[in-house]
């Protein structure tokens, strides 16, 4: 059954589950694997939590999956470890979703090349180095391009533990909810969705 994460800093409207993988499925190809077990949670968390089944899920490699309940979409993303899977779903907010484990590490040179010039040293002082990749990667996945566009082209600001704000080379900005959970980190970008009318994010 998948576990619901609830955190303070994440819209009630943006359901968060995380699964955790066994042995059976670590050993499996890793592209199909995700591909497979992350349509299926998406899947289950629409029936259970949105209380309506998914006529349609489209995952491809390097694009952002894309989900329709009787023919409208809902944005959907998830990330998965060798041991954990994350997704998250939500019919009003846009979201991107990360997950790594803690204990992976980044080199200074990997670390100095996500970094934006942008950006502030308490970013880089206050956080773990695989945080910050999981706040990029998410953020890069809720605008639909994933790492086919670099980290350094998002400018990632620490507002408050666990909450961060993101903004891209166009201007466009989010939110970053990011926190600890059973040995990896997880991280959540999102805005709300923009309705005809309404103007930029």
């Amino acid at each position: 059954m998948p576990e619901r994460i609830l955190h303070h800093h994440l819209p009630d409207e943006i359901i968060v589950s995380y699964v955790h993988l066994k042995r059976k499925e670590e050993r499996s190809n890793k592209d199909i694997k995700e591909s497979i077990t992350g349509t299926r949670l998406i899947t289950k968390l629409a029936q259970m939590y949105l209380d309506a089944p998914l006529t349609e899920v489209i995952s491809k490699k390097y694009e952002k999956p894309k989900a329709f309940i009787n023919g409208l979409e809902i944005s959907v993303s998830f990330s998965h470890t060798k041991s954990g899977l994350s997704a998250g779903i939500s019919r009003e907010y846009v979201v991107g979703c990360d997950i790594e484990l803690t204990d992976r590490k980044v080199s200074p040179s990997l670390l100095a090349r996500m970094r934006c010039p942008f950006e502030g040293e308490e970013l880089y002082r206050k956080t773990d180095p695989i945080q910050i990749w999981t706040l990029k990667e998410s953020a890069l996945k809720m605008i639909g391009t994933g790492l086919r566009k670099p980290m350094n082209s998002v400018t990632v600001t620490l507002l408050e533990p666990s909450l961060f704000d993101v903004e891209f080379s166009d201007g466009k900005r989010a939110k970053i909810c990011s926190f600890r959970h059973k040995h990896h980190w997880i991280s959540i970008c999102y805005h709300k969705h923009i309705l005809p009318g309404e103007g930029r994010l």
